[in-house]
């Protein structure tokens, strides 16, 4: 609420006629501004000076054995409290603590525990000068609190990222394995389908020679061809189980089924190691859970 009267004092100067209430009145609140600002000032000195002394062991040419027992012996503040001071120098600009000198330097030191961002917060949603310091470390504690909470689920978030990622790797790995196969694969298919081939021929070939050579009673032209048939058989059976293998390989379901069952293979291993070291009732009643589980899925 403006004071108009109070504005109109603070612009008198010595030529404007004033009341003897009124210039006592200017006067003393003058000294008192005067006061404060001092005020201030000192606390900032203070902390200042404080922080001076600790960082320079200064206290050790007058005796001292630390800085706490020379605060506590020759300043007569609690050891505590110097450094309450201290902290709250190094955390704070000295226009903002002259800003606050009216919090007090426990709740400095309260609010210099906490980010830029956290104290923003705190003094626009709370009267952090006519609060209780109780009521101060109520809230920077919920804080704390909320923070501990954020970490946490980042913390899980970035777990479940770098599994994330584990697996991916994993995956991925697997992939190239098996794109490395089916290169493989079919560079063999396509050799057993050029010796299917030619087998193919030499065998029309032998089939194809003059009847005068293709007696029975001519053995080495019977050899040849029973040889060239049978080659040509086994060519066959190779080149289409290669065929089959390649179409396997070449399954994206299946060669995901294939990483999964190996990772499966080796979960399954670990448990059965861990189930070794159980009674004989504990172990039946994981293999009854396993089984239970491989049944209703239809295994």
């Amino acid at each position: 609420m403006e004071n108009k009267v109070f504005e109109q004092l603070m612009l008198a100067d010595g030529g404007n006629a004033l009341s003897a209430e009124q210039e006592s009145f200017v006067t003393t609140h003058r000294r008192i501004i005067s006061c404060g600002n001092a005020a201030g000032r000192a606390f900032i000195d203070l902390a200042r000076e404080l922080k001076r002394m600790r960082d320079g062991k200064l206290y050790a040419a007058a005796g001292f054995a630390d800085f706490g027992e020379y605060v506590e012996q020759a300043v007569g503040l609690k050891q505590r409290q110097a450094y309450n001071y201290i902290k709250v120098a190094e955390r704070f600009t000295d226009e903002y603590l002259e800003e606050r000198t009216g919090y007090g330097v426990t709740k400095l030191a309260l609010l210099a525990s906490i980010s830029e961002t956290e104290r923003e917060g705190v003094e626009e949603s709370m009267d952090v000068e006519g609060a209780t310091t109780r009521e101060l470390q109520e809230r920077i504690r919920a804080l704390e609190e909320e923070r501990e909470e954020q970490q946490k689920q980042l913390s899980l978030f970035e777990a479940a990222k770098e599994k994330a990622e584990q697996d991916a790797a994993i995956v991925q790995a697997a992939a190239d394995k098996s794109n490395a196969e089916i290169e493989k694969m079919r560079k063999r298919v396509l050799k057993l389908g050029e010796e299917k081939t030619a087998l193919e021929q030499q065998v029309r070939d032998l089939k194809n020679l003059p009847p005068e050579v293709q007696e029975v009673e001519n053995p080495e032209t019977a050899a040849r061809l029973k040889a060239a048939e049978q080659a040509r058989d086994e060519a066959v059976a190779a080149y289409e189980s290669a065929r089959k293998q390649l179409e396997i390989v070449s399954d994206e379901s299946m060669m995901r089924f294939k990483v999964k069952f190996e990772d499966f293979q080796n979960i399954l291993g670990e448990m059965f190691a861990i189930m070794t070291a159980m009674d004989g009732e504990k172990t039946e009643k994981c293999i009854h859970a396993l089984k239970v589980v491989l049944k209703e899925r239809g295994l």
